[in-house]
């Protein structure tokens, strides 16, 4: 059974802020009515193209009342001015949007309760490669300048592309054509982190011109951005069920503190060229360069927590292991980490649009995208302990207590050697895609148009384990041998999670990594280490030298998965009136063909050893590799329904119906199994599945749009999502065969049961939404309280599972609101976003246990002060209410973690010419 998350009470503080949201805004739209006159006789119209805050939330309102598909719009303030500076967090201020952080930028998107990989990302209507395992994209590769505007579309017609059942999101770059003649845009800022103390630049530049009477145009900017973060955290991997005292119990498996310091570097070069051969005929070709860099240092201290070493248990009534002491036979670990993310992205496109009569229009696009993660070998885990009696104590929940019998902080500790590896993974994909889309209009009075088109897609997707052999990890596993006197050091990272409940440590010991390999591949450490064992000197030494120490290389647990799509639509536009009331519709239907290759290594378990001096480990032994393929294919057809109807000329009612598919993470389909720990009593493994099916929906919507204002709307709507071959992460026990003559009395039969977490089609799911938005500007208020508007949104989603064994992830509550202010030289606005409580894991790698997010919400700020027409200052203020990211486990009790990355502030000119 999985337990509820904390999200009761934020979801009736959510509605409290929506009721009093809708007596706001009726209180407003009484005043603009009040406040409307009758129209002047005289009917000049001067064209004016509105930039800034009220520009982008006027075309982003025209895009949606336009579309014929339920779509919500943002729209860039101007050229190379993106609402915010990083696109994700622009992004969730849309009704229904949510985003997940990294290093406190926003990284990945979930819509309407459906998580990063249900979102299908679009640049410029094109596939773009991931850098990540997964489909689902990084937002913070892309700095938010390149961008001049975002769509997401929350139903689906024929002719948009398949794979989003949450949503498609198409992102689209500045396009020289988008205005005539000459446009230079120069910024610079500065930021500050709050919690590291350290400022960083951010500077970003764009050109475009037009030539040949406007026949000929070019784009190009440059962008870098840097950013020195801290991100302080402490966690439990998780908890798992194990005997304790004659009774099954949840058991803390560990404790661990970090300060982790990152360096953050985006470099991005954009080119686009276009070119009208004809007046029907436009020609474009665009590319994308991105380099971005996460370069991390973490310091850690933590404890693993053994059954067999515990005293003075303590239960709570769900049986969670909330206090205990742990003897002398436990130590404390300082561990030297690094997480690492040195990634690229490139892109090219080619489109040609071509309309041969006023009746036809004809696309062809082409394009190409390769991102890499070149991390193999690059992240460090590396452990030097003490012995250490430890106190724990949980019984209040949060953060706990945590007393030693050795001071963390003394550099005259006598450190002793324990695991070591340097580790990572090369993640690379590349996808080929050709598309082909022609729109026929008649001349019909209620038969509009014929749209038909057709798509192939070639995607790769590769993972490079490099790592230090395992022969050799545990080469000093045991505490035995002293690593040399000043290696530790005392480490006091200031003001570390100040304000959190519990009494932990805030300052211990840490050391330089490779100082510490340099040591380890010694030969004097080496034979100390045989000396400790009791085996013959030169042993270690002569196993070190044959994997050349803790280099990395190429390991047998990677794998390939080449994935094949080829599909086609045809779609009807139709237009009329229904009860004397406009109406238009679409209806079509998509066929996708999908062909699937994996392929991998593979190893067999030979072997688990107890090692001498640390009761909370194993050994595992393995075989070499061997290879392993898998192939499938499925055909999947997807009809979709819009109905638009125009209930008056202000008032737009819809209705639509579709199924979707969003395919598995490719990821997940590898032919692979890795341990992830061979701990006494928590034996664990995690494994791809190429058998898993697509997830498959089947949807509807309704929503009703009133646009009473230029800039002002409020709309609702609901929808329902029946979702089948549902794709979770769960745990179930494996049985392994092994050679274990050494340790039978551990392993019965010489064989092991692990707890493996698999990917798994496990069954089916109804969801039900309800999304309500308000925007309304208060031109009606006397100077200067004119320039006042407000924007108010929230989702609520619910879901009902018909197998009781798994729950959607993500799923949950949202709310939005903005307070801005636009008039004049002077803009203005203060946001709030907040996120209920969900599911964010349904099975922990340690344990099988769930995770869940606890409620949260964050301010932000920006202002912004045109001096003249050329030129303009700004400050910008993120998470300004220091919003930290908690978790816990099946109770709420069971601290999983907490992360804390702090405010962080920017200064800056903009410059346009």
């Amino acid at each position: 059974m999985i337990c509820k998350s904390d999200g009761g009470r934020s979801r009736t503080l959510g509605l409290k802020l929506m009721m009093g949201a809708s007596a706001i805004g009726l209180a407003m739209l009484a005043g603009a009515a009040q406040a409307q006159t009758a129209p002047s006789q005289d009917t000049t119209v001067e064209e004016v193209v509105v930039t800034g805050l009220r520009g982008s939330l006027n075309r982003s309102i025209d895009v949606k009342r336009n579309s014929s598909v339920i779509v919500d719009s943002i729209a860039s303030e101007d050229l190379g001015k993106f609402p915010d500076t990083n696109v994700a967090e622009s992004l969730q201020r849309i009704t229904g949007v949510s985003i997940d952080r990294s290093g406190g930028e926003g990284r990945f998107v979930t819509v309407r309760g459906f998580g990063p990989s249900f979102n299908e990302l679009l640049l410029n209507g094109r596939t773009l490669a991931t850098e990540n395992p997964g489909r689902q994209f990084s937002f913070d590769m892309l700095p938010a300048e390149l961008i001049s505007g975002a769509d997401v579309y929350k139903t689906t017609n024929s002719a948009l592309q398949e794979g989003g059942i949450g949503s498609t999101i198409n992102l689209k770059t500045a396009r020289p054509f988008d205005s005539k003649g000459q446009r230079i845009v120069l910024s610079a800022q500065g930021n500050y982190e709050d919690l590291s103390g350290k400022a960083s630049p951010n500077l970003f530049g764009l050109y475009s011109n037009t030539f040949m009477d406007g026949r000929l145009g070019v784009l190009g900017s440059v962008s870098f951005q840097e950013r020195k973060a801290r991100i302080d955290s402490a966690n439990t991997s998780g908890y798992y069920a194990t005997s304790v005292g004659g009774q099954t119990v949840y058991m803390p498996q560990d404790y661990n503190q970090y300060s982790d310091t990152e360096d953050r570097k985006r470099t991005s070069v954009t080119g686009t060229v276009q070119y009208r051969a004809t007046d029907n005929l436009t020609f474009t070709v665009d590319g994308i360069y991105n380099k971005f860099t996460v370069k991390s240092n973490t310091s850690q201290v933590g404890h693993y927590f053994s059954p067999g070493s515990i005293s003075n248990v303590k239960l709570d009534s769900n049986k969670t292991v909330v206090a205990f002491d742990q003897n002398a036979d436990a130590h404390s670990d300082f561990v030297s980490r690094t997480f690492n993310r040195p990634t690229n992205l490139k892109a090219l496109g080619f489109n040609a649009d071509w309309n041969p009569t006023d009746l036809i229009n004809v696309k062809f696009d082409s394009s190409w995208s390769k991102a890499e993660n070149n991390n193999g070998g690059n992240e460090i885990f590396a452990v030097v302990g003490i012995p250490n009696t430890v106190h724990f104590d949980n019984t209040a929940g949060g953060l706990p207590t945590l007393t030693t019998g050795k001071s963390y902080s003394d550099p005259n500790a006598v450190g002793k050697a324990h695991f070591a590896t340097r580790q990572g993974s090369n993640y690379g994909e590349e996808v080929y895609e050709n598309r082909l889309d022609a729109t026929f209009k008649t001349d019909y009075e209620h038969f509009t148009a014929v749209r038909v088109g057709g798509i192939y897609t070639d995607r790769k997707k590769t993972n490079q384990l490099v790592q230090s052999s395992s022969d050799i990890w545990c080469t000093y596993c045991g505490y035995g041998v002293s690593v040399p006197a000043g290696l530790l050091k005392s480490f006091a990272p200031s003001g570390f999670l100040d304000g959190e409940g519990g009494n932990f440590p805030r300052q211990w010991l840490s050391f330089n990594s490779e100082d510490y390999f340099k040591f380890l591949e010694s030969q004097a450490a080496a034979n100390a280490e045989d000396v400790v064992k009791g085996q013959p000197v030169g042993t270690s030494y002569a196993a070190l030298q044959k994997t050349n120490g803790f280099a990395a290389t190429p390991q047998s647990s990677s794998y390939n998965v080449h994935e094949k799509v080829a599909g086609g639509y045809i779609q009807a536009d139709f237009a009329g009136d229904i009860g004397g009331l406009p109406t238009s519709a679409t209806l079509g239907v998509r066929y996708v063909h999908t062909q699937l290759t994996s392929s991998g290594q593979t190893q067999t378990l030979l072997d688990l050893t107890p090692i001498a001096g640390d009761s909370t480990l194993y050994n595992a032994a393995l075989t070499g590799s061997s290879p392993v393929s898998k192939s499938s294919s499925y055909d999947d057809f997807l009809p979709s329904l819009n109905v638009k109807m125009d209930l008056r000329d202000d008032m737009v009612a819809r209705f639509a119906a579709s199924k979707t598919v969003t395919r598995p993470n490719l990821t997940d389909l590898a032919p692979q199994l890795n341990l992830i720990s061979t701990r006494p009593g928590n034996l664990s493994a995690s494994g791809g599945n190429p058998d898993l099916k697509p997830y498959k929906s089947t949807n509807f919507d309704v929503s009703y749009e009133w646009y009473y204002q230029k800039s002002g709307f409020f709309t609702v709507g609901a929808f329902y999502k029946k979702l089948d071959d549902f794709i979770v992460v769960s745990s179930a026990p494996e049985v392994f065969t092994i050679s274990n003559s050494a340790n039978l009395a551990a392993f019965s039969g010489g064989k092991a049961t692990f707890n493996v977490s698999r990917p798994r089609n496990v069954g089916s799911a109804n969801v039900y939404g309800l999304e309500v938005g308000f925007q309304h500007t208060m031109d009606y208020l006397p100077a200067p309280f004119d320039g006042l508007g407000v924007t108010l949104n929230a989702t609520f989603v619910k879901s009902s599972a018909n197998d009781s064994g798994f729950a959607l992830e993500g799923l949950g509550n949202s709310q939005n609101a903005v307070l801005f202010y636009a008039k004049g030289p002077i803009e203005v606005r203060v946001a709030y976003n907040h996120r209920d409580g969900f599911l964010s894991t349904q099975s922990n790698s340690t344990g099988g246990l769930p995770i869940y997010t606890k409620t949260a919400g964050q301010f932000d700020a920006q202002a912004t002060y045109q001096i003249n027409d050329n030129f303009s200052v700004f400050v910008e203020g993120t998470n300004l209410n220091d919003a930290k990211t908690q978790t816990y486990g099946l109770y709420a009790n069971q601290f999983l973690s907490l992360v804390e990355t702090g405010p962080r502030y920017a200064v800056g000119v903009r410059a346009k010419f």
